[in-house]
């Protein structure tokens, strides 16, 4: 089991995605009185896309995080892309109505499901457990290690805003 060092991975992903394009994940529904969908959050991975998906450059910004991975190794990545996480995370935060910055790591068991969540960074506990609840819901594509499927620690960091209800993702 290969595990990046927490701190580290935050500082390494933060920097790779810096220059990185970003995207917007709409809510699901508009709100009433409206027909348009509004931003919930701006994350810098295509939001409904798989890690197969992706394009090579995404792929190499998240493979970039994680030490000593092969050439046949890939990072655990939520199953159905960052959009469905991030909608389900800004329906947690218009509950918690928080600021703040939330870095965590869910330890991905080689069958796709979240084994259990670290919390390196919360601004408070309830806001700990809805988000850490999320994670832990969430499936995910598990790692690969020499191309088999393993345990690997999946780095999830956000920035909660008040101002205009929205969520950025630096992970």
């Amino acid at each position: 089991m290969r595990i990046i060092p927490a701190i580290g991975a935050v500082l390494a992903l933060s920097t790779l995605l810096a220059q990185a394009q970003e995207y917007s994940v709409k809510a699901d529904e508009p709100q009433t009185g409206s027909n348009l969908r509004r931003s919930t959050a701006r994350i810098n991975f295509p939001p409904d896309k798989t890690y197969a998906e992706l394009p090579e450059a995404d792929k190499a910004r998240l493979r970039a995080v994680y030490e000593n991975m092969g050439p046949d190794d890939e990072p655990p990545y939520p199953a159905r892309g960052y959009g469905k996480l991030m909608r389900s995370i800004s329906s947690a935060q218009n509950s918690v109505q928080i600021e703040g910055v939330v870095e965590m790591g869910v330890i991905v068991g080689a069958d796709g499901q979240a084994d259990s969540v670290k919390v390196y960074q919360s601004p408070d506990p309830k806001t700990t457990q809805v988000i850490a609840s999320v994670l832990m819901l969430e499936k995910y594509k598990p790692a690969l290690c020499n191309a088999k499927p393993c345990t690997q620690e999946f780095p999830f960091a956000i920035r909660f805003s008040l101002e205009n209800q929205q969520l950025k993702t630096y992970r």
